[in-house]
């Protein structure tokens, strides 16, 4: 079985905080039941270090049994590309390996087999109509999906556009 964070914490370095509060993140989102009423959050200060943890969280869920990342970026063309290649770098050698695919939910291969369904995907989607609409489809498309365990992830949450209680504390 793949490791993935473990090797996130080797090669990229994770200090005591950050692999902290990876661990309680996934540790809370695994113990306790996440429902569209009582979702799991995560939130940051702006310019805490958000992305790297949130890299670091879904390495860790992926360990934890957790089969697709959606990451929800801001409706911008250049972050959603930003965000794509930082993710597509950060997962590189689990690309190579062929264990993880990175996909922009906008320009996802027309026919995507069975092997590639049973890697852990992450999905880039903008928070718009046109690419949730697709995130839809696609779910719709591969019914398998419905029986995924899925990590959402709002890469723009943080204190200046949300106001609640959080947990754990960055």
């Amino acid at each position: 079985m793949t490791n993935f964070y473990e090797t996130f914490v080797e090669k990229k370095q994770y200090d005591e905080k950050l692999q902290k509060c990876i661990k309680e993140t996934v540790d809370g989102l695994c113990a306790n039941k996440t429902e569209v009423k009582h979702p799991g959050l995560l939130l940051g200060m702006i310019q805490s270090g958000k992305t790297r943890a949130f890299i670091g969280v879904i390495a860790r869920a992926f360990d934890e049994g957790y089969d697709v990342a959606v990451v929800l970026t801001k409706g911008t063309r250049a972050l959603s590309e930003q965000t794509l290649k930082r993710l597509q770098g950060e997962f590189k050698d689990f690309i190579d390996d062929e264990l993880v695919r990175v996909y922009d939910i906008m320009k996802l291969p027309p026919k995507l087999t069975k092997y590639i369904l049973n890697q852990k995907l992450i999905f880039i989607v903008k928070k718009e109509d046109d690419n949730l609409h697709r995130l839809e489809d696609f779910v719709s498309q591969y019914p398998v999906m419905q029986e995924k365990r899925v990590l959402i992830i709002d890469d723009e949450a943080d204190f200046a556009s949300i106001g609640l209680y959080f947990w754990p504390n960055l």
